[in-house]
């Protein structure tokens, strides 16, 4: 352990490091083997070797309490941490990482410090957890509210033997007499993801790459994945997942009162083909994209929960183990 010595700094009780004393001390010794025995050559020059080791001594008496008046690495890292404490009790979390953050980067042989910086960081993560906790129980229930409402317009459909999820088709999309046209299906699968098809029935294979949505001078192409086969007549369909399929829907969503006019764009120029969107297509497309939005932001906000029961049963843990 190391020894505490006090020095006087401008009427205060300065700690200096032992480190410090005994490097001054050494030098003093050292600067008296160098100038002391210079006296004994010269009787004239005493009073000026004398004087000249008297003002060295002073210079370095006060450069040594400067030095140490100085806060020690440990001292600066402690002080960071104090500051991010203060910063969690008036929550601001946000900028007391950044200060914990620079203890481990700018002190990074200051252990002790760096323990308790760490110890800070997995309390804010806990503090983060239960407000996340408190916010998703708040927006969770009307969101469910309104999710059930608009599910009575749906039907569920799964197929246990093939299928891993179940959708919600709108009652008014009737998939069953369209096999033998062309046509969009949309559905919210129970994982809540949302899912658009663009089905092409003709005699041959046109390789369906986008379709284009137009409506009151507005366009926009939308593009995914395709799948052929071949069955009385050639089928295609092109799938579009979850974001790609939200900004399909909410085009149409966005011109309920306009001619919809849905293009296919084929894999060659001449591959192409035209129709319309009835009144019934765009209302059950227009609410399957409000399911699809509730749906997104519930599975949102179940995930945020997910993720902050986890944190706090590993705080807890972690600090019931101490």
């Amino acid at each position: 352990m190391q020894r505490a010595h006090y020095i006087g700094c401008k009427g205060t009780k300065i700690f200096a490091n032992h480190q410090i004393y005994v490097f001054f001390l050494h030098f003093f010794r050292i600067f008296q083997l160098l100038f002391v025995p210079l006296q004994r050559f010269s009787t004239k020059n005493t009073v000026k070797y004398s004087v000249m080791n008297k003002k060295l001594i002073i210079s370095f008496l006060i450069l040594g309490a400067l030095v140490s008046c100085a806060p020690s690495d440990a001292e600066r890292a402690q002080q960071l941490v104090n500051e991010a404490q203060s910063m969690v009790n008036d929550g601001q979390w946000r900028n007391a990482r950044f200060l914990l953050d620079s203890v481990h980067a700018t002190y990074p042989k200051e252990v002790a410090q760096r323990r308790l910086a760490k110890s800070l960081e997995d309390s804010i993560v806990y503090l983060e957890a239960q407000a996340t906790l408190v916010y998703a129980d708040t927006m969770l229930p009307p969101l469910l509210e309104q999710a059930d409402k608009l599910l009575k317009q749906f039907r569920y459909e799964k197929n246990d033997k093939y299928e891993d999820y179940g959708r919600y088709v709108h009652r008014l999309l009737n998939t069953g007499s369209n096999t033998s046209r062309n046509f969009l299906q949309a559905y919210v699968r129970d994982d809540r993801q949302t899912i658009v098809k663009s089905y092409y029935f003709g005699a041959r294979n046109v390789g369906q790459m986008a379709i284009l949505l137009s409506a009151n001078g507005e366009e926009a192409r939308f593009a995914g994945n395709n799948h052929a086969f071949e069955m009385e007549g050639w089928h295609e369909v092109m799938t579009m997942e979850d974001e790609a399929a939200l900004r399909l829907l909410n085009f149409i969503s966005s011109h309920m009162s306009d001619r919809l006019r849905v293009g296919g764009e084929g894999s060659k120029p001449n591959n192409t083909w035209v129709y319309y969107l009835n009144d019934k297509e765009k209302e059950a497309l227009s609410q399957t994209y409000q399911l699809g939005w509730l749906m997104k932001d519930i599975r949102r906000l179940e995930q945020m929960s997910n993720v902050a029961n986890a944190q706090i049963a590993r705080f807890q843990r972690k600090n019931s183990a101490q």
